[in-house]
């Protein structure tokens, strides 16, 4: 479900961080990087390098691992069902994790998001698991899981008050709380050098804004249904049936179903509800895909709340189907299509480059730009072999020399000297709304947007002449000749 389409939309800035820190490092320098930045996605960078050892950065190879690791959180979600409810309740619940609006975003995402969801679940199957056998062996095998999800995402140790919880709550034993007690200090110790180094990078999110209005409707409807309304209020709908059936009726929430709905209910909220205080009182660190992992929780809680509406088998397919038509114009026309991710263009760009441009032209790159995540450089980052042709006029400072995510940018009279001695040079800005799509001529107008900037100024102080011009969502390319 989540590879359909994935080569499609654009990569943008997050996925060209993935590309900058795993594709065009090497290892002593994505180590470097990461005692610099981006500490919280170690694990995935160097899980990712090794992949494009084998595999090509383009759109849909990039996001192949992502794609993957939603079908193994939905196959987790469908053990953890069965583990504590029945196999119907199981394989609904996996079959709603992998339509979920949210999954099927974190799918195509080349980040460590899809695999934090597929953390959560097997960590909770591993928490089932332990509780029930509880030998030293099995505990070891959850602590060590524990441990590796935090460095995969350091969210997902949120987790841990969490399975605490359902410990205290429904497996009080005196022996499965001393093994769960000693493996949380020793996990816990493990991780508290890594937190240490992710609370110290927390200034690479200082662009989040504060808790506010818009808050509330990202947990309720973003968080786990991006840009779905209908699968969010058909998810409401299915909820507070049950809840009512359950409340008002001799069908009671009991049992193995109470465990699920108690344990995914507080693998929801606890994790939510930390975030949104942090973000109130000190840092805003709440965005709606930091909370990926979370996501199985819900399709649990839909998983269980069909099985209660919906008996028989038959019932029970119609409503997952018509889930599946709810989210589908999502799925195929918002997430995947060609300008998906925040509006961003990077393959567009990068494809006519590669198309259009010869060995051997200039590049000037204008970095001022209007919108964001800014500023213009990361576009380079996500497919950095198509502008290795190019002479680039505009950089300054590679990101691998003062270990950052990207290079950096030029002002555009540092690069008139070299620019006298091209012959073709493209010209990378931000777009117009006030040119159209495409056109060429011997001496096109540049437009109000890039004819008041000093990118055009220093180009046609030397002489270059606009001969076509393409356009794109968020940004424009020039081809200039002198």
């Amino acid at each position: 479900m989540s590879l359909i389409g994935a080569g499609r939309p654009s990569f943008w800035y997050d996925e060209a961080a993935t590309i900058s820190a795993s594709y065009s490092r090497s290892l002593s320098q994505l180590w470097q990087l990461l005692g610099n930045v981006d500490a919280v996605h170690g694990l995935y960078y160097l899980f990712m390098h090794g992949w494009f050892q084998v595999f090509p950065p383009t759109e849909f190879w990039s996001r192949v691992p992502s794609g993957l690791a939603i079908g193994g959180a939905a196959a987790g979600v469908v053990v953890l069902g069965k583990q504590l409810s029945s196999r119907t309740v199981g394989v609904t619940s996996g079959v709603i994790c992998a339509i979920l609006p949210r999954a099927t975003w974190a799918g195509i995402e080349a980040r460590p998001y899809a695999m934090s969801m597929m953390a959560a679940a097997w960590l909770g199957v591993l928490l089932v698991y332990a509780a029930r056998r509880n030998n030293s062996w099995v505990w070891i095998s959850y602590g060590a899981a524990l441990a590796v999800s935090t460095l995969l995402d350091v969210y997902v140790l949120l987790l841990w008050l969490v399975h605490a919880g359902f410990i205290v709550v429904f497996r009080r034993s005196r022996g499965i709380v001393v093994r769960f007690g000693i493996t949380s200090v020793v996990v816990l110790g493990a991780a508290a050098p890594f937190v240490s180094v992710a609370v110290g990078q927390v200034h690479q999110i200082s662009w989040i804004a504060p808790v506010g209005r818009r808050t509330l409707e990202d947990v309720a409807v973003q968080q786990y249904f991006d840009r779905c309304p209908p699968f969010a209020i058909m998810s409401a709908l299915v909820v507070a049936a049950a809840v009512a059936l359950w409340l008002c009726t001799s069908r009671r929430l009991v049992g193995g179903d109470r465990e699920l709905f108690v344990f995914a209910l507080a693998w929801f909220a606890i994790p939510t509800g930390i975030i949104l205080l942090s973000s109130a009182l000190a840092d805003p660190i709440y965005t709606p895909r930091y909370l990926c992992f979370t996501a199985p929780a819900i399709a649990l809680i839909l998983g269980l709340c069909i099985g209660t509406l919906a008996r028989p088998a038959w019932v029970t397919a119609a409503v997952v189907v018509l889930f599946a038509i709810t989210a589908a114009p999502n799925h195929l026309a918002v997430q995947r299509g060609p300008y998906a991710k925040y509006g961003m263009d990077y393959s567009q760009v990068a494809d006519l480059i590669t198309a259009k441009a010869t060995p051997g032209d200039c590049l000037l790159v204008n970095d001022t730009v209007t919108f964001h995540p800014a500023p213009m450089r990361p576009l380079m980052a996500a497919r950095p072999d198509a502008y290795r042709k190019l002479v680039d006029l505009s950089l300054w400072q590679r990101a691998t020399d003062h270990n950052a995510i990207f290079d950096t940018n030029l002002i555009p009279q540092a690069s008139m000297v070299p620019m006298e001695h091209c012959g073709d040079l493209w010209i990378i800005t931000q777009a117009d709304d006030a040119a159209p799509g495409h056109e060429e001529g011997l001496a096109l107008l540049p437009g109000p947007r890039f004819g008041n900037s000093y990118a055009f100024a220093a180009t046609h102080d030397l002489g270059f002449r606009l001969v076509e011009r393409w356009q794109f969502n968020l940004v424009q390319v020039f081809k200039a000749v002198r």
